[in-house]
């Protein structure tokens, strides 16, 4: 609520990895300008074998990939809004920073024939999200945080539209259209998928209300195999449970 009052603005920013551990960022970037809008794409990839003389395809599943996200990002050295900032490690913005601009009005007003270019800054932000790290042969791992909405990702594409431009020619301001694929790393991949699949041992704490009969119709999508995890768990009832046990859901063979 003060914040809100002070005209502070919770600025997207994109944490840069070196590996796929996600341990502590190098740099963090916040943009200039938060995006009026995203998209979000992701795709599930069937193998469409067809028999001969069949007249439609037996969709057969393949894999879901992992989502993409489109932003736009504006880049502008005309003083008429604050600038981004790349910040060493896990950066914050001061008090300063993050209401600057937010309270007065334009930062500075220059006029575009005094505006430094916005190259400088568009080559520090494409080194640091597509730039080939030569110790791990791998471009960087990103984390987009804006919000409540997190990303573990990789930049897939970016795509620059120049659109104001000095008497020089050098521009001033610009658009960078970029799109993220979500990635994840196999240790995690197996914690997510642990979760839904019968072929793998599953931990559960048991809550008030819950049945051990429903959470094993929600994991083996059987009822009848809570028989077995009873038998697991060494539990004299399945009907008076302790609330906060944890509960280990054996795979099914």
């Amino acid at each position: 609520m003060i914040q809100s009052a002070l005209g502070i603005i919770d600025k997207m920013r994109i944490e840069v990895f070196n590996t796929s551990k996600y341990d502590t960022p190098k740099k963090t970037i916040f943009v200039q300008l938060n995006p009026e809008k995203y998209s979000i794409k992701q795709n599930v990839i069937f193998c469409e074998g067809q028999p001969i003389g069949a007249s439609n395809n037996d969709l057969k599943f393949n894999k879901i990939e992992g989502e993409e996200v489109s932003f736009e990002f504006l880049f502008d050295s005309t003083g008429v809004v604050p600038p981004g900032k790349i910040k060493s490690g896990r950066g914050t913005m001061s008090f300063l920073e993050q209401s600057s601009g937010s309270l007065n009005g334009p930062v500075n007003a220059n006029s575009t024939d005094q505006s430094k270019s916005v190259e400088e800054e568009l080559e520090a932000f494409k080194n640091l999200l597509m730039g080939y790290n030569g110790e791990t042969h791998e471009t960087s791992y990103l984390q987009i945080i804006w919000g409540g909405y997190i990303l573990k990702c990789r930049l897939k594409s970016i795509e620059i539209d120049y659109t104001l431009f000095r008497k020089d020619g050098r521009p001033t301001r610009a658009k960078a259209k970029c799109v993220f694929k979500g990635t994840s790393s196999y240790k995690l991949m197996l914690a997510s998928q642990k979760k839904s699949s019968p072929d793998l041992t599953h931990e559960r704490t048991f809550n008030m209300n819950d049945k051990l009969t429903l959470m094993a119709e929600t994991i083996y999508e059987n009822s009848n195999f809570y028989i077995d995890v009873a038998t697991k768990n060494s539990l004299l009832s399945f009907r008076t449970i302790e609330v906060g046990k944890k509960i280990i859901f054996p795979p099914i063979k």
